[in-house]
């Protein structure tokens, strides 16, 4: 059953940016592109690199730390076809920032 956490403010996120949290023993990614939200896992299957400090390229995120991409809506990388992370309800309510866990 999921769990809704509130992670931020919504004014924490600004349009083209991606901030990295922490929930319910999880590392959490929340982007803002083109005025929507997107939750991702928030560590790079390639050596766990910080995905919510990565830029922005359009509708994927490259990871800091070895530039890894994976797509906003499905959590697919772009370099490594077998791999990819999870991605997560997220919304705003009330001025806050809402991701829905497992």
């Amino acid at each position: 059953m999921a769990r809704s956490v509130t992670l931020c403010p919504s004014d924490a996120i600004p349009e083209g940016r991606g901030r990295q949290f922490q929930a319910l023993g999880r590392d959490i990614a929340v982007f803002r592109q083109d005025g929507r939200l997107f939750a991702l896992d928030g560590r790079c299957p390639h050596q766990g690199g910080p995905l919510g400090e990565g830029e922005l390229l359009g509708r994927h995120v490259a990871c800091v730390w070895h530039g890894w991409s994976f797509d906003l809506e499905t959590g697919r990388c772009a370099e490594e076809p077998d791999e990819s992370v999870a991605c997560f309800p997220v919304r705003e309510a009330d001025g806050r920032v809402i991701v829905e866990l497992p």
